[in-house]
């Protein structure tokens, strides 16, 4: 069922599982996506807490669950499988294992950020013992918000589930590109820029080997909003930046960014405009294919 294989019915089949983005408009959730990235710093702090650092950062990420409609964190490794995990559409958090078990959920309106982590601290003596101790709240370094100074979580629900199905759609996307392309990572999200992404590495089978700092990649993701652009857009990101003057033409109403990062971006207002769910299914689709096609091409000829 992916968008990136040759026959129209597995492309018809990927766009059936899209939900329709723009309802609340694209402008009218940003407050409710900063109040989640503010949770989400909570899933990292569990994977710093607990899960074995690697040098990629990996263990602080998330990953998102179509199934359970969440982020999760990653696995905790002292002998207790459970995963901390946001449901964004609830507005909740839940511990989820061992196994299928979970925690009742600690809904997130009306409380702050202390109350969630002494809550977090309380299961996790249930199922940790004084291994729990070793839980660290969370300091972020991200974009201001009053929840992060001790404000209760407010976030209104249908701003709130707008922002789930970005994450939705986006997971779809980002799965079959990952499934499609040699060298693509594992779809994950990132706490600290609040964005879902895949990294294709194009020097993964270089002998000898490239190094992260020179290795050539191309980044493919989402962000429901940020410094760059208030609102959700898709991105591909070509490593290392190409010069301006080599980018090629992408077919509209895709555009290249170039002012602090080199990119290619699908905005929010050009994806919701192109109407019902399978035409911004189709429309997501074309931008990733036609975005990927030309970053490598400009990676060859520059690598």
């Amino acid at each position: 069922m992916s968008p990136f294989a040759p026959d129209e019915d597995s492309r018809v089949r990927f766009a059936a599982r899209w939900i329709r983005l723009g309802d609340p408009a694209p402008g009218a959730i940003a407050d409710a996506r900063l109040q989640l990235h503010w949770a989400l710093q909570l899933l990292g702090a569990f994977g710093e807490s607990f899960v074995p650092h690697r040098s990629d950062y990996t263990h602080s990420a998330a990953t998102w669950s179509p199934e359970r409609r969440a982020f999760l964190s990653a696995e905790a490794g002292r002998g207790v499988p459970i995963r901390l995990g946001l449901e964004p559409g609830h507005f909740t958090y839940r511990l989820f294992g061992p196994g299928p078990s979970a925690s009742e959920a600690f809904d997130l309106r009306g409380r702050t950020r202390s109350e969630a982590a002494e809550w977090l601290q309380a299961e996790l003596a249930d199922r940790l013992g004084e291994s729990a101790q070793a839980f660290v709240s969370p300091a972020p370094d991200i974009p201001s918000h009053r929840v992060g100074l001790g404000a209760e979580y407010s976030a209104g629900p249908a701003e709130l589930a707008e922002v789930e199905r970005w994450f939705h759609d986006a997971s779809l996307l980002l799965e079959a590109v990952s499934a499609a392309e040699e060298g693509a990572s594992a779809v994950r999200c990132w706490p600290h820029h609040f964005d879902i992404a895949v990294l294709i590495d194009l020097d993964y089978e270089a002998d000898p080997p490239v190094g992260p700092e020179d290795a050539r990649s191309i980044g493919i993701g989402m962000t429901p909003g940020d410094d760059s652009y208030p609102d959700p857009y898709f991105y591909v990101t070509p490593w290392p930046y190409p010069a301006e003057d080599q980018l090629p033409k992408l077919p509209p109403p895709a555009t290249w960014h170039t002012m602090n990062w080199i990119g290619a971006v699908l905005t929010a207002e050009n994806l919701v405009s192109a109407g019902d769910e399978g035409a911004q299914a189709t429309r997501a689709a074309s931008f990733a294919r036609a975005a990927i096609a030309g970053s490598r091409a400009l990676l060859r000829r520059t690598g």
